[in-house]
């Protein structure tokens, strides 16, 4: 199976790579999981399909040359319906591919790598913003920028959050404790290293 060359992507969708070959859509994403789990022979299409007006640029073609792959969501119908006819007069079967049918292919992937941010399963992929958060200090990686200025892990850190802050009477000292823990765990963790280091080599002088 050849690994795609680059094809510029276009729209809403996010695109990236996955093991190296393209993805115009988290849609062909999740198909090429699949696909690759299942031992599927595809490639990406290489060239486009033309007939000197109408230009198409299928998505995938698999191993006997002439059935293409198609994953759709937001182009309307009626321009599917051109390009399809167009591969067809061709000698292509073209499958087209939207949401409703890949409904078992999003719940596989969801399965294996347990989120729906399929995005996140690109190569190299980043987030784009860290940050602590206000409750438990941990960190809270994000790929928009957050507009307030109180960041949470989880829904449970967050309404702990504000029962304290609506009865901070009730703040008990193993509380204080855990939350400057996670404020500070780095520096902490880093000293009772030194004194395990020192610990040990006063020992072993002994």
């Amino acid at each position: 199976m050849a690994l795609g060359g680059y094809r510029k992507g276009s729209g809403r969708s996010k695109s990236g790579y996955y093991k190296g070959i393209y993805c115009g859509s988290t849609y062909e994403l999740c198909w090429m999981i699949h696909a690759l789990d299942n031992n599927v022979k595809f490639s990406r299409f290489e060239g486009i399909i033309t007939d000197g007006n109408l230009k198409y640029i299928p998505d995938f073609i698999l191993e006997d040359s002439k059935t293409i792959i198609e994953l759709k969501g937001y182009e309307p119908q009626e321009s599917v319906d051109k390009k399809t006819r167009l591969a067809e007069r061709l000698g292509y079967t073209v499958v087209v591919l939207r949401k409703n049918d890949l409904q078992d292919v999003f719940d596989y992937v969801e399965n294996k790598f347990g989120t729906k941010k399929f995005y996140t399963l690109y190569d190299g992929y980043k987030p784009h913003y860290e940050y602590d958060c206000s409750q438990c200090g941990d960190k809270v990686l994000r790929d928009k920028q957050s507009k307030k200025s109180l960041v949470f892990c989880s829904r449970s850190c967050s309404m702990q959050h504000n029962r304290l802050k609506q009865s901070p009477s009730i703040w008990s000292a193993s509380e204080k404790a855990k939350r400057f823990y996670h404020k500070n765990k780095d520096r902490i963790n880093k000293t009772r290293r030194e004194r395990y280091s020192s610990n040990k080599a006063r020992s072993s002088s002994g």
